[in-house]
């Protein structure tokens, strides 16, 4: 399953995500600078799950009715990287399938996963 990650998105946590296997398009990469929205439809295009660590996709998919392939936010301000790093790896190897179509957020007591 191909992720795209917002740039929002720590690199070391993009570069840990690749090293286990997973296929990343990363926005900081090929279209930097580019708006929320449109990093949505990318992810769309690409029928990807979006991670992000801005809290603004909650709105354009609760309050604006975007559609999405899913959308993991990642609140993890303030712990260390290899933490953040950890704690990303072990959700995604625990419900990256449930995690499709859903949004999804990881803190660091827990995933929680909308449908």
């Amino acid at each position: 399953m191909k992720i795209v990650a917002d740039e929002s998105v720590d690199y070391g946590i993009i570069d840990a995500l690749r090293k286990n296997g997973y296929e990343i398009l990363a926005i900081e990469d090929l279209y930097k600078g580019s708006a929320d929205e449109e990093v949505l439809s990318i992810s769309l295009k690409e029928s990807s799950i979006l991670i992000t660590e801005d809290k603004d996709f909650g709105e354009l998919v609760y309050r604006l009715k975007k559609a999405h392939i899913g959308i993991i936010l990642i609140r993890l301000s303030g712990l260390d990287p290899e933490m953040k790093k950890k704690i990303v790896l072990k959700s995604f190897s625990e419900n990256i399938s449930e995690m499709k179509n859903s949004f999804s957020v990881i803190s660091y007591n827990q995933t929680r996963i909308r449908k």
